[in-house]
């Protein structure tokens, strides 16, 4: 809390009061505050004194409070009031806790293509309603779109830089205009107009920034961004991003065309079209909230500003994207490079110190071009590496050490290439990536055509097994049944590649196969029964024993081969046979009370039959101990003292 803020403890408007400071500017402070009234927490914004001395600027501020107040969107601050009291002119708004989207982009360097989509289809959605309501945001950039802590995306300061530029308009000499340099629309410089087309515009930028980490645009002072707005296309954010989908590029171009009539017309036709390319999009290969290193480019700067006017809410005083008046007078509209004041009488001696500092400077951009240019063309990339052949465990810490990332794909390929080696990668060895990249590498599961191996003489079963073992899906294999003389009921007679010959994996082989024995259904039998069965007709049959809950002990639960299936003389037969339902322990209540006895019982799942010897209570005896199927009855005999008269024969209860 800033205790020496002396609105910090106040109350505005006998309703709001101020709990503690939280952001400045040059057009306002922004307070959270405490609804009196509604009991809820809020955001206070105060506009500065000097800006609440001008009657032009109240009223236009009012006018564009009770506008946005209308505007009633989740993905836009809302705002609840708007009030005066003892020159404190005031908004009240919507308190979102968490942070910019300057914050965010800070932290990360650049957003991932699906992150930085699905943020501006919030911010769209936003505008877009601002849009239809009639109204323009003036002044689109990260700075003005919160994040909360649930991850949701608002937009603020809705029709603050209008109520400014308004109210100065008889202040400022002409050649003023409001806004941020690096997100104004070329319009908007050239002849001072602004509409939904200009927000199209800046959301263009943003998004370009977003996935790049740097503005298109910079330049030492305001009016030098601001007129490369007006002179140099947006370059696509691929040039700095090999391998960005085209259809992204395609979004920040169109959004950033310099004539407004080949642009989308307003920001909801503009998230159609994110919305679009977004389902499109294949999911990035790591989280979308992790960090990710930043793009080095020429538009990683921006330009200082010194004494801006600013909006409370954007950027604070001196920082690099503050909102401000930008001052168009002087500007070089003629290209002579000069200002409009220049005297063509100037002394010659004058001119020659010009074109000397202007060949200075020219070498010195010359050098700084070329360095720029090693570095966004060969020396901030690396090159991939050639991990074919490697295992996958090696592939990975091979690329790694070139400062890249190694993302197995979820298919294998077919490859000559040793299966489980890596067969391939994308993008190929030798390609240049930028840091932090993604190599994906495509491991080999063999050969697609192999040698089809001599099965002729062998028994269906093991032949089959044999193709599989060659990468063959069992869907692949079709069986064909003949009948054959002198051949082995079950036996190979021919296959189709024939021995020798190339067998594709993703084709049919065709195995013809000797009518055998055809396997009779034996489940649900005894087991005795079943066995029976299988072996009068020259079968092997193997027991395999399980519990089962279901199936009461000694029947047949499953058999394999199933039947209707065709198996040679001798082949086996395994059958599941049931051992009932799995035991539970017995407790042992020998020398308890009757009572306590079958209670214990009772709990473990057991039935209770109790046998008194003399009227007696203390258990002597139970009929089971150790492990029994649940439900089994447990007989237990009671007699006086505990004692066993089981020798002494039967008594009377």
């Amino acid at each position: 809390m800033t205790t020496s803020d002396p609105l910090v403890g106040a109350t505005l408007d006998r309703r709001y009061f101020v709990e503690s400071r939280i952001a400045g500017g040059g057009m306002a402070t922004v307070y959270v505050a405490h609804d009196l009234r509604l009991d809820r927490r809020l955001a206070l914004k105060v506009m500065h004194p000097s800006l609440a001395q001008d009657p032009t600027f109240v009223q236009r501020f009012i006018n564009e409070a009770h506008s946005v107040a209308k505007l009633s969107h989740p993905n836009v601050v809302q705002v609840f009031d708007q009030g005066e009291d003892q020159g404190h002119v005031f908004l009240a708004m919507e308190y979102v806790p968490g942070l910019t989207l300057r914050d965010r982009l800070k932290a990360a360097g650049r957003l991932r293509p699906r992150e930085a989509l699905h943020v501006m289809a919030s911010v769209l959605a936003a505008l877009g309603a601002a849009h239809q309501a009639g109204m323009i945001h003036r002044d689109v950039k990260p700075e003005n779109v919160l994040i909360t802590q649930e991850g949701m995306v608002k937009v603020a300061d809705f029709g603050l830089a209008r109520a400014v530029e308004q109210s100065n308009q008889g202040l400022t000499r002409t050649g003023t205009l409001m806004g941020t340099a690096a997100y104004l629309a070329p319009e908007q410089i050239e002849q001072g107009v602004a509409d939904a087309r200009t927000d199209v515009y800046a959301a263009g930028i943003m998004l370009y920034e977003l996935l790049t980490g740097g503005q298109p645009h910079t330049g030492e002072t305001p009016i030098a961004i601001a007129y490369q707005h007006v002179t140099e296309d947006v370059p696509r954010p691929s040039h700095f991003l090999p391998g960005l989908a085209p259809e992204v590029d395609d979004l920040v171009t169109k959004a950033t065309e310099r004539d407004p009539r080949y642009r989308p017309s307003n920001a909801g036709q503009y998230l159609a079209k994110v919305l679009e390319v977004l389902n499109r999009l294949p999911e990035d290969g790591e989280s979308a909230v992790g960090p990710l290193p930043p793009v080095a480019q020429t538009g990683a700067s921006t330009a200082s500003v010194t004494a801006p006017q600013l909006i409370a809410g954007g950027a604070g005083p001196g920082t690099e994207n503050a909102t401000m008046v930008v001052d168009m007078g002087g500007a070089d509209l003629d290209g002579d490079g000069y200002g409009d004041g220049y005297d063509e009488d100037e002394d010659d001696a004058l001119r020659r110190r010009r074109r000397l500092l202007l060949g200075i400077g020219g070498a010195i951009m010359a050098i700084v071009v070329f360095v720029a240019g090693w570095w966004l063309f060969l020396g901030r990339f690396e090159n991939v590496p050639d991990v074919t052949g490697d295992s996958i465990d090696v592939a990975r810490d091979t690329v790694r050490s070139e400062g890249l990332i190694l993302v197995e794909a979820a298919e294998p390929v077919y490859s000559d290439v040793e299966a489980g080696a890596v067969a391939r990668t994308e993008p190929e060895a030798g390609e240049r990536l930028s840091p932090g990249d993604e190599v994906t590498a495509y491991v080999s599961q063999g050969p697609q055509v192999v040698e089809m191996p001599d099965l002729v003489g062998e028994d269906i079963a093991d032949a089959t097994a044999a193709m599989e073992e060659l990468g063959f899906s069992p869907d692949s294999l079709e069986e064909e049944v003949v009948d054959a003389e002198d051949v082995t009921p079950g036996e190979v007679i021919s296959t189709d590649p024939a021995p020798g010959e190339d067998a594709d994996r993703e084709e049919t082989v065709t195995i013809q196969v000797s009518r055998g024995i055809q396997v009779p259904a034996v489940a649900g039998q005894k087991v005795e029964d079943a066995q029976r069965t299988l072996e009068d007709l020259g079968l092997t049959v193997d027991v395999v024993e399980e519990e089962s809950e279901d199936v009461e002990e000694g029947v047949v639960i499953t058999q394999d081969p199933d039947n209707g299936s065709t198996v040679g003389a001798g082949g086996t037969v395994t059958l599941t046979v049931s051992t009932g339902p799995p035991g539970v322990e017995i407790p042992d209540v020998v020398g308890l009370q009757v009572g306590e006895a079958r209670e214990q019982l009772k709990e473990a799942g057991f039935k209770v039959k109790v046998e008194r010897i003399a009227g007696g209570r203390t258990v002597a005896r139970q009929s089971q101990t150790g492990e029994a199927p649940e439900g089994t009855e447990i007989t237990i005999t009671a007699t006086p003292g505990g004692i066993d008269f089981g020798d002494f024969g039967d008594f009377d209860d």
